[in-house]
């Protein structure tokens, strides 16, 4: 499409108002200059014979890809149904007979549709030509880069000759096996896969004896039926001067009794690893490029399938140094070469992925030299992030010494996890003995490390009362005659459940009947039925341990506030809890919040309890007011005011009754609280929470007197 002859070449202007088209043609180009209101909008270009299409945007002078649908507006306008939109297209595009006639001509002989339209139809015909070109354009690219795939992975060369051997030799160490059918009681050695009539001597189970048959070597196992080892292996691979290959395969090794051993590999990722030189690197930067295994055991950059993860694996001996060469993953040459001549199962995906951090190899190699094997395995797979990947494991890679790496002061421990081969469980308890000086002995080492249990909130509540061996010992006890079948995780927490429960109910926490009891499943269930027992009391003491000061004051009060009238009286709580139980049962917000609590504290309001006389324990109004006797609020169920007409004479009542009891500290009180009440007054009005303070309103009584 020549757009700079089109540009070049000035648009027929409307001569009509509303939507106007005029026609031009420019060789094998349609233009259409599209007017709305006599004002050129668009200049809609179209190739019939390519389907190519182009718009200029006559308001800003740019050039963009929308289609004439959307030139002419009815683009989104989905909300009318289909035929909607073509009617609208219609109308709008309307030309005179001569330029309908030339558009139609020239692209009526690239139409490829399946039916004869109507030269009316030419903008319908053009749209359904656009869509068509950008589905062939879009498939025409998806050839071109599945050809290009293609031909990268014919550049991949073959699997070594010994992969299937050096994989059954890591996996399981290339064992066969003498088992037996359980349904015929038949023996077979996998190494050969024949039927063994007569088994030499008397072998014990995982001993080594020779077949009969083939004369190899083989295990006797008398108590498992089959024997499947699986795992993952990687291949490194040159190719040529551009690219190299790191190819992921999952293998798997099956010992049955009646077949012979059989062993499985399959490719599933290959990694291309661009060189300096190559085309890809030295234009896009790009370091690699991953092709996941497809559904026809193909490869594809495209996506995965699969979802397939790369996991731990081995690393095959050959080709590491002459692959990476050249690439950014030259760094790790040295160390790749010796893990895989050391057989290490190792996370090799993520560590490429961190060959620009120094401080992370550095760490590798110091935990490799150093023979800590199961951190280094831990080290390996603690990598994470997408775009910018890190390390976030527990070790410190910036430490300049071995005691800041391991941050362990005491070199000892920091060589007891080398001699144990520990991991980050262990290295974990051995911060923590250094921090706080305990020790901890080989025996819970490895309880701690069979259960995987880790220091810290988990833990703390078994040690609070006993030591790191008791609490094991205890643990293991009550696993096997308490709770069958629960983790251990779950019993540390039935326990601190019920050591929490024995601290709510006072007990003594110094008594070892108390905390280590010997059947925990039956102390715990009993201390549950106990504070369902206690519960009000024990929620007495909770809310009066929390808010003693405003049970002192609702004390020093009492006096002042509590009257009798002829039908009603006015009571004081004596305790906090009150104030929760009177506010549940007229179902209203008094003792549901701490609010309440604080201004009785500070003396600037008072709760009181409006009872009648025939009914003294029945809730029927509750009161806040305020120490020179003004109501702020009078509250009955569900905030609702029963008979409140005929509660208000009594109300007036008891006011004069608070002034004349007053002294001057009341008074002082009372000022102080008239100017906390007037600055919530104003903050209400600031946020228009305008249906408390109409509330408010209703229920202010002010006292005169």
């Amino acid at each position: 499409m020549k757009k700079k002859a089109i540009e070049a070449m000035p648009a027929i202007q409307a001569t009509a108002d509303g939507w106007c088209t005029t026609v031009q043609i420019i060789k094998d180009t349609i233009v259409l200059n599209i007017h709305q209101e006599r004002e050129l909008k668009w200049r809609h270009c179209f190739v019939p014979e390519t389907k190519e299409y182009a718009t200029y945007d006559a308001a800003c002078g740019k050039w963009n890809h929308k289609r004439i649908t959307f030139c002419y507006g009815v683009e989104y306008e989905c909300a009318y149904g289909y035929n909607e939109i073509w009617g609208n297209l219609d109308e709008r595009s309307e030309l005179e007979a001569g330029d309908q006639k030339t558009v139609y001509d020239m692209i009526e002989a690239h139409d490829d549709h399946w039916r004869k339209r109507e030269p009316e139809e030419w903008a319908r015909i053009i749209s359904d030509m656009e869509t068509r070109g950008k589905i062939e354009e879009r498939e025409c690219a998806e050839l071109r880069r599945v050809k290009r795939v293609k031909a990268m992975m014919a550049r991949v060369p073959g699997e070594p000759e010994n992969l299937r051997e050096w994989a059954s030799e890591k996996l399981d160490g290339g064992r066969c096996y003498c088992l037996k059918d359980r349904e015929t009681g038949k023996w077979t050695c996998t190494a050969c896969g024949r039927q063994l009539e007569k088994i030499p001597g008397k072998p014990k189970n995982n001993d080594e004896i020779i077949c009969q048959e083939c004369g190899k070597k083989i295990v006797y196992l008398s108590r498992r039926g089959s024997v499947v080892a699986a795992g993952g292996f990687t291949v490194v691979q040159p190719i040529d001067e551009e690219i190299s290959v790191v190819r992921h395969f999952w293998g798997e090794c099956e010992n049955k009794p009646n077949r012979q051993r059989q062993v499985w590999i399959g490719e599933r990722v290959r990694i291309i690893l661009f060189k300096f030189g190559s085309e890809k690197y030295r234009l896009h930067n790009w370091k690699c490029d991953i092709y996941y295994q497809t559904f026809r055991d193909e490869f594809d950059n495209k996506g995965n399938n699969y979802n397939i993860r790369m996991v731990k694996s081995y690393m095959y001996d050959d080709g590491i140094a002459e692959a990476f060469r050249g690439t950014v993953y030259d760094s790790w040459t040295k160390l790749f070469t010796e893990f895989a001549a050391a057989g290490l199962e190792l996370e090799y995906n993520k560590m490429m992925c961190m060959h620009a951090s120094d401080e992370y190899r550095g760490l590798i190699e110091m935990l490799y030299r150093g023979r800590f094997y199961k951190l280094l395995r831990e080290t390996s797979e603690n990598v994470g992030g997408y775009t910018r990947w890190s390390y976030t494991g527990m070790l410190h890679p910036d430490g300049n010494s071995i005691e800041s790496v391991f941050e362990i002061s005491d070199r000892q421990k920091i060589n007891r996890i080398r001699d144990r081969n520990g991991g980050e469980i262990m290295l974990a308890w051995m911060r923590e003995s250094d921090k706080e000086g305990f020790k901890v002995s080989e025996k819970v080492l490895d309880w701690l490390n069979q259960v995987r249990l880790w220091p810290g909130i988990t833990m703390d509540r078994m040690t609070e009362y006993m030591s790191l061996e008791q609490s094991m010992n205890y643990l293991i006890r009550q696993k096997k005659e308490q709770y069958q079948g629960r983790t251990v995780r779950s019993i540390i927490e039935q326990y601190a459940d019920y050591i929490s429960m024995c601290k709510k109910l006072k007990k003594d926490m110094t008594d070892e009947m108390v905390y280590r009891p010997r059947e925990l499943k039956r102390r715990h269930d009993e201390a549950v039925e106990e504070i369902k027992a206690r519960e009000e009391e024990l929620q007495a003491e909770e809310y009066s341990e929390k808010f003693g000061e405003a049970e002192q004051v609702m004390q020093e009060v009492r006096s002042k506030f509590e009257y009798t009238g002829q039908v009603y009286r006015i009571l004081v709580p004596q305790k906090i809890v009150d104030i929760v139980k009177e506010g549940r049962a007229l179902h209203h917000c008094a003792g549901a919040t701490d609010r309440y609590f604080d201004r009785i504290k500070n003396h600037e309001t008072y709760i009181c309890f409006l009872r009648k006389n025939e009914e003294p324990d029945e809730p029927f109004y509750t009161i806040e007011v305020e120490p020179g006797g003004t109501i702020r609020q009078h509250r009955g169920m569900f905030d609702e005011e029963p008979d409140i007409e005929l509660v208000k004479p009594f109300l007036r009542e008891w006011q004069q009754v608070i002034r004349k009891r007053m002294k001057a500290e009341d008074h002082e009180r009372a000022a102080m609280s008239k100017l906390k009440r007037e600055e919530n007054i104003e903050d209400l009005k600031q946020k228009n929470n305008t249906r408390v303070l109409a509330g408010l309103m209703e229920d202010f009584m002010e006292a005169v007197g």
